[in-house]
Parts: structure tokens; sequence; C-alpha cells
């Protein structure tokens, strides 16, 4: 198993509008845990009012063999929307 440690990045307190970018990363048995246990003092080094903006969250990827012949994706660029 992966696990990312992702930073969304908003422009306000909402998080309507966050760009996610890749802090880190973690392989094993054990990465859920690792990646957990920075995030609060990752947090905490923020000011407080990116606290509120701002935040880290650890997303789990599957390792799952990919066929030879798989071509990889495009990126996708994660946007929150609110209704």
């Amino acid at each position: 198993m992966t696990v990312f440690l992702l930073l969304y990045l908003c422009a306000d307190a909402s998080r309507t509008d966050c760009q996610v970018v890749k802090a880190d990363s973690w392989n094993g048995p054990y990465a859920y845990e690792q990646c957990t246990d920075v995030v609060p003092s990752l947090t905490e080094a923020l000011t407080a009012p990116n606290r509120k903006r701002h935040r880290f969250v650890c997303e789990i990827q599957r390792d799952v063999a990919k066929p030879a012949d798989h071509k990889a994706q495009p990126a996708f660029i994660h946007k929150s929307y609110r209704m």
C-alpha cells in the first residue's frame, strides 16, 4: 500500500477553491499510520489563519498490478465544490 500526504491549499476558509499538492508519501503496511503521525505537527506549524484555510490529508492508494499495456491517465486536478 502507498499513502500520499496531500496538502490542500485553499483560497479561503470555505475551502471551495483548493489546489492539491503532494507533500510526501510512504510505502508498506504501516504507511497510513506514518502519515497520520505527521499531520498534527504539520497542521500546528501553520499560522492560525492558514489552519482555517489549508489542511493535510492522508490518502491511501492500493498497490495494484497493472497490465503491461496499461496507459497512464492524464493527471486530475482536484477541485472542491460546494453547492
